[in-house]
């Protein structure tokens, strides 16, 4: 049988047993190594089971995934989230949807902090949720909020998803995290002023509070409590992009730093840290099992000639490069109803970034417009991670289909943002390509 046929019916059974709730990486295991023993020896197909692991999953820049998974639950424990919740009430709090506004800014500083945007949604569905329920906000407003919200942690560095965009495509990661600063930024800015305008126009959905102190002097105030976001972005950054530490070292900076901040603050335990440890290696080795089964499936692919004809036939069309976007944002909205977003990246990637790079466009860019794709997902049905996760964080007290109706607008908020990004790629580049002029 002809290899390109091989990769495309093993891609086919792929999707079928996903459909069957088989565990993504399991499934990557399974039909890639069953792939690549039709097209090689048996010998020679199981060969490429350690060699294949060894190669994805030896590389150094991997170290920084659970240092920075680390780093957002030291940073849960030192409650940056609430500090960066009181201090946007105290900025924010009396303009029209003022509690919601403050949890879009806070959320943007502690996913400095977090990088993530499932733990964003848990700390902020028990701080914002209940209080903005209890001023009066529409339950399904308040949801809504803070699951698209939370999706800030996956675009404001540093980013568990553009380091992870960064090891899959070999571009650089210090670029990918300034170039998400400015979209993150900007997001933020028009998620809170598409809040104020719709609660300004329909005020019952998020009633003005006048109980807030916001005097100078409690802003000032505020800024004791943020040092120690900024302090954290700033290292890490900052140690990336002057040169003074690769990823992995200025992650390692980083959860010394946020160690610092938890002691000092009083709130260091050894219990504390067992669970944050343990909880990081959970969520680490998840994600090396999903790197590990995506290296096989990967390198199954490659093998048939799957990802150089797809390639080959997608520029063969000759369709202009807006329509070509249209199409993987249409795809990425389709497998964000079944998959996470780093099984959506391990899948599509061998397969879209060749197609970017064929067109002379920077992977710089697209990893931020992945990115962003990546946090639609997080929060459209029937997966939508986010929204689960908050149903989780808060029982009872509100229903899942809530979560969900509230979460809808902001899909197309963020929709509308990535065409954005598309229409204008200076937006995420501009900032690498300044940096990079002072260098």
């Amino acid at each position: 049988m002809d290899p390109i046929n091989i990769g495309l019916i093993g891609s086919a059974i792929f999707v079928f047993i996903t459909f069957l709730r088989v565990p993504i990486a399991y499934g990557m295991f399974i039909v890639g190594l069953g792939g690549l023993m039709f097209v090689y020896p048996t010998d020679t197909a199981f060969q490429f089971l350690p060699t294949g692991l060894f190669s994805y999953t030896s590389n150094f820049t991997l170290a920084a995934l659970p240092l920075f998974i680390l780093m957002g639950h030291l940073a849960f424990h030192a409650d940056i989230g609430r500090d960066a919740y009181d201090a946007a009430k105290a900025w924010v709090g009396r303009v029209p949807g003022g509690l919601g506004v403050g949890t879009v800014y806070s959320s943007a500083v502690f996913g400095a902090c977090s990088g993530s945007s499932l733990s964003e949604v848990a700390v902020f569905s028990k701080i914002a949720v209940p209080e903005m329920i209890k001023a009066g906000y529409s339950p399904r407003l308040a949801t809504g909020v803070v699951a698209s919200a939370g999706c800030l942690g996956v675009l404001i560095p540093p980013s568990i998803l553009l380091i992870f965009f960064g090891i899959l495509t070999e571009t650089s990661i210090g670029q990918l995290f300034i170039a998400g600063i400015v979209p993150g930024i900007l997001y933020a800015i028009i998620m809170a002023t598409a809040l104020m305008v719709v609660c300004y126009l329909f005020p019952g959905l998020a009633p003005k509070s006048s109980n807030f102190d916001t005097s100078w002097i409690a802003k000032i105030r505020t800024f004791k409590n943020l040092w120690a976001a900024l302090l954290l972005f700033v290292i890490v950054l900052g140690a990336i992009y002057t040169g003074w530490a690769t990823p992995d070292e200025a992650a390692a900076v980083g959860v010394v730093g946020s160690l610092f901040i938890v002691w000092l603050r009083g709130r260091f335990s050894l219990v504390m840290l067992k669970e944050s440890t343990i909880d990081s290696a959970k969520a680490s080795a998840m994600i090396f099992l999903l790197l590990g089964g995506g290296s096989i499936f990967a390198t199954f692919l490659s093998s048939t000639g799957v990802v150089g004809a797809t390639t080959s036939f997608v520029i063969g069309l000759d369709m202009p490069f807006w329509a070509l976007m249209v199409g993987i944002v249409v795809l990425y909205l389709f497998l964000g109803c079944f998959l996470d977003a780093i099984s959506m990246m391990i899948l599509t990637m061998p397969l879209l970034a060749p197609i970017i790079e064929a067109h002379d466009m920077s992977l710089v860019w697209f990893g931020v417009v992945v990115t962003m794709m990546m946090a639609v997902g997080a929060i459209t049905p029937p997966l939508g991670l986010n929204c689960f996760v908050m149903k989780g964080a808060l029982g009872d007290q509100v229903e899942l289909k809530d979560i969900f109706i509230g979460s809808l607008p902001f899909v197309a908020l963020m929709l509308s943002t990535v065409g954005l990004f598309v229409a204008f790629p200076d937006i995420v580049l501009w900032l690498p390509e300044l940096m990079r002029s002072f260098r």
